[in-house]
């Protein structure tokens, strides 16, 4: 019994760094952002929503997401964008808008990428067709986008490692 369950957890743990050290695909997001998915991400039609989502898969159920909204389809300018951007007012319409759907906020903290660019980061627990699970989002502000990445965890639960490789693929060349 006891070499069925190492044999369990060496499986376990092996197909976790095997997603983990894989060659990830490059994603353009616009034309001077890209993101690193393990597998080939696939885009979601959004009926005429004003969002790009592009959204993968991996083996063991794990979801990633990019979310690109441009502030333009909205009438936003660059200049308006950062003068609302650290705003505790933007910042709680953003939450409304992640919970609209019944969700709950379980954390949340905020921070500037590569030293640069702001983010908020929400962890939010949700429910689907009875199920609850937990999603953690990174929102990056650039220029007159917002870039979300999703991370939901898979039947093997959160892979932190995981997680973090994905929100630090972000490249922004300017």
């Amino acid at each position: 019994m006891k070499k069925l369950a190492l044999i369990c957890l060496v499986a376990l743990g092996t197909s976790a760094f095997t997603m983990i050290a894989e060659d990830w695909k490059k994603v353009n997001v616009t034309d001077k952002v890209t993101v690193e998915m393990p597998v080939e991400p696939v885009e979601i039609n959004t009926n005429g929503a004003p969002q790009k989502v592009k959204k993968c898969t991996a083996a063991d159920s794990t979801e990633m997401a990019t979310i690109l909204i441009d502030f333009t389809a909205f009438g936003m300018t660059e200049e308006q964008i950062e003068g609302l951007k650290d705003t505790e007012e933007f910042k709680e319409q953003l939450k409304m808008g992640m919970t609209q759907g019944g969700g709950q906020i379980l954390s949340e903290s905020e921070g500037k990428y590569k030293d640069k660019y702001l983010y908020y980061q929400f962890e939010i627990k949700s429910e689907k067709d009875g199920k609850p699970s937990v999603s953690t989002n990174r929102m990056i502000f650039y220029k007159t986008y917002a870039i979300t990445l999703g991370y939901k965890a898979g039947k093997n639960g959160e892979n932190k490692e995981l997680r973090d490789k994905y929100f630090n693929s972000l490249t922004i060349a300017e």
